[in-house]
C-alpha cells in the first residue's frame, strides 16, 4: 500500500476511484465540487438511496466517465459536531473494509477547517491508519482469488506546499503504527506450531540487525535454571519445546531522560491449561496467548524510527503450557527468581506464573517503570467485555499517560481497583503467594495483586488484554483474529513521554 501527495484536484486524478464526504445532516466541500462536475449525480445518488452518512457507511456511485475517475465514493462521517481523530479513523478503516477487492486506487481531499478542528497532520495520520489497518488480511495460508483488485494506492490531493510537510509527517507516523501492529497480528494469528519460543527468539534477534539502537539476549533453559527463574521453568517443564526467555533494549544515542521503561509481555505460545486442562472449545484460540509477547515485539520493531529519549526495555518469557509426565500439578511450590515461593493450584492459571519472573527480572534490570500486557483473566472479559483491556497501576500519573496515549490511539482502556483487602485471597497455607485466589469473585483484580508482589514497588501498569487481544468476529479496524491491540498505545506512548 502506497500513499502519494499531489496538487491537482480530485477530477485532475486518474485514480480508479474519487473519495468525498457526506455528514449526517451536510455534505462536504469536495463533495459539491465532484457533484457539480458530474452535474447532480451525487444528490441524485444520496437521494435515491436514502443515504444518511452515519460514520462509516459508504455510498457507491458510478462516473459514467463524466471525471478521470470511474466511480465516487461518498464516506459517511456521522455528526458533524462529533467527528475527531478516533472516528476519523474508524470510518477509513470501514471503508478499505467496504471497497476490499473492488478497487486499486482512490484520491480524496482532506476536510476543510470549517469542517473539522482536526489538524491536517493528524488527519494525515489516522486516515492512513484507518486504511492501512482496514485493508489487513492474513491470508497466508489461503489460495488467492485472482479476480479480486487489491487497494495499493491513496492519492491525497490538492495538497499545497504549506501542507506538504505536515501530510508526510502523518503518512510516515500511519505506516510506522501500522508496521508494527501488523507484526503483532501476524503473530497471534500465525499458528502455535510456527509461532514457536524460538521463532519468537529469531525475531528478536532480527531487530538488531539494522538497528544498532538495540540489543537482544536469548536465553536457553540452563541459563534461565541458573538465572533464579524457578516459576518460569516450572510451567515450562510439561513441554519438549525448548523455553526462551528474551531481552531487548533500547537505548538511544544520548539519552536526555533517565527513565528507563520495561515492557513485559506475557509469551505463552499455546496454552492447553496443563494438568488443569481446559475445555476444547476454550483451547481453539489458544495460539494468542502470546498477544502480550507480540505487543513487545511489534514496538521494537519500529522503536528505532521513534526514537524515545531514554531506555527502553522488552522481556518475554516463551513457552507453552502443555501436557506430559513432566507437567505442573496442583500442590507444587515454585521458587521465583525474587525469591518469593508460589504455590500452584490451578496450572491453568500459568500466565502470571511466568510473569511473576519477567517481572522481577523487569527490577533487577533497573526499570524505573514496568508495564506488562498480558492475555491473563477470562474475569476481565466478564466484566468489560471484549473491547475494553482492564488498566490496573500503583501510580496514578503513570496510569493517565497510559490512558491519554490509549486515547490517541482509539484503543479503550479502563481503570480497575487493585483492592487492598483482596490480597488475602491469595494467601497460600504452604507459600508466599498462591497461583489463584480462594474466592471466584473479582478473579482480574487478584489476577494483578499477585503480579504486583513482583514489581518491588516501582510505578507499575498491568494491561489485561484478554478481551481485546483476539476477535472471534470482524470489527471495526480489521478481521477476525489478532488485533494487534496495544501497540499503537505504546508508540504513542513513547512519542509523547
Amino acid at each position: 500500500m502506497k500513499f502519494e501527495i499531489s496538487q491537482n484536484s480530485l477530477t485532475n486524478i486518474s485514480a480508479a476511484a474519487s473519495l468525498v464526504f457526506a455528514f449526517e445532516k451536510d455534505q462536504s466541500n469536495s463533495f459539491a465540487v465532484l457533484d457539480k462536475a458530474l452535474k447532480g449525480v451525487l444528490r441524485d445518488a444520496v437521494r435515491q438511496e436514502n443515504f444518511k452518512g452515519k460514520l462509516g457507511s459508504v455510498l457507491h456511485v458510478h462516473t459514467h466517465g463524466k471525471i478521470l475517475s470511474g466511480k465516487v465514493y461518498v464516506l459517511g462521517l456521522g455528526k458533524k459536531e462529533d467527528l475527531d481523530a478516533n472516528s476519523l479513523r474508524k470510518a477509513f478503516s470501514l471503508l478499505a473494509k467496504d471497497i476490499k477487492g473492488r478497487t486499486g486506487s482512490i484520491a480524496l481531499e482532506f476536510l476543510s477547517k470549517s469542517e473539522t478542528k482536526v489538524d491536517i497532520l493528524t488527519q494525515a495520520q489516522v486516515i492512513s491508519e484507518g486504511i492501512l489497518l482496514g485493508s489487513y488480511e492474513f491470508n497466508k495460508y489461503k489460495s488467492k482469488d485472482e479476480k479480486e483488485k487489491e487497494l495499493e494506492l491513496a492519492v491525497f490531493a490538492q495538497i499545497d506546499d504549506k501542507n506538504k510537510q505536515d501530510v508526510e509527517s502523518g503518512i510516515k507516523s500511519a505506516e510506522l503504527f501500522y508496521k508494527a501492529t501488523r507484526l503483532a497480528r501476524d503473530l497471534v494469528n500465525e499458528s502455535a506450531a510456527v509461532v514457536t519460543p524460538t521463532a519468537l527468539s529469531v525475531i528478536a534477534r532480527d531487530l538488531t540487525k539494522e538497528n544498532p539502537e538495540i540489543k537482544c539476549e536469548v536465553y536457553d533453559r540452563k541459563d534461565i535454571e541458573k538465572m533464579g527463574m524457578g516459576a518460569f521453568l516450572g510451567v515450562a517443564q510439561g513441554s519438549d519445546t525448548p523455553p526462551k526467555f528474551i531481552y531487548l533494549e533500547y537505548s538511544p544515542k544520548n539519552p536526555k531522560n533517565k527513565t528507563k521503561l520495561a515492557l513485559v509481555g506475557k509469551g505463552i505460545t499455546f496454552d492447553s491449561g496443563g494438568i488443569s486442562i481446559k475445555p476444547g472449545d476454550s483451547m481453539m484460540t489458544m495460539k494468542c496467548d502470546m498477544a502480550g509477547a507480540a505487543i513487545v515485539l511489534g514496538v521494537f520493531s519500529v522503536i528505532a524510527k521513534v526514537k524515545p529519549d531514554f531506555t527502553v526495555m522488552g522481556m518475554i518469557a516463551a513457552t507453552p503450557n502443555l501436557i506430559s509426565g513432566k507437567s505442573l500439578v496442583p500442590g507444587d511450590v515454585l521458587r521465583a527468581m525474587n525469591g518469593k515461593t508460589i504455590e500452584i493450584l490451578n496450572t491453568d492459571a500459568e500466565g502470571r506464573v511466568t510473569l511473576a519472573d519477567s517481572l522481577s527480572y523487569a527490577v533487577k534490570k533497573g526499570a524505573t517503570h514496568i508495564i506488562d500486557f498480558a492475555t491473563l483473566t477470562g474475569a476481565c472479559m466478564i466484566a468489560l467485555g471484549q473491547d475494553i483491556t482492564a488498566l490496573f497501576s500503583n501510580d496514578r500519573n503513570f496510569a493517565e499517560k497510559i490512558k491519554d496515549s490509549a486515547k490517541l490511539a482509539g484503543e479503550k482502556v479502563w481503570d480497575m481497583p487493585l483492592e487492598e483487602d483482596y490480597k488475602d485471597l491469595n494467601k497460600s497455607e504452604v507459600a508466599d503467594i498462591a497461583n489463584i485466589p480462594s474466592s471466584r469473585y473479582g478473579g482480574a483484580i487478584t489476577a494483578a495483586l499477585f503480579l504486583e508482589a513482583f514489581v518491588d514497588k516501582k510505578p507499575w501498569i498491568h494491561l489485561d488484554i484478554a478481551g481485546p487481544a483476539f476477535t472471534e468476529k470482524a470489527f471495526d479496524y480489521g478481521p477476525k483474529g489478532g488485533t494487534g491491540y496495544g501497540v499503537r498505545t505504546i508508540l504513542n506512548l513513547l512519542k509523547n513521554w
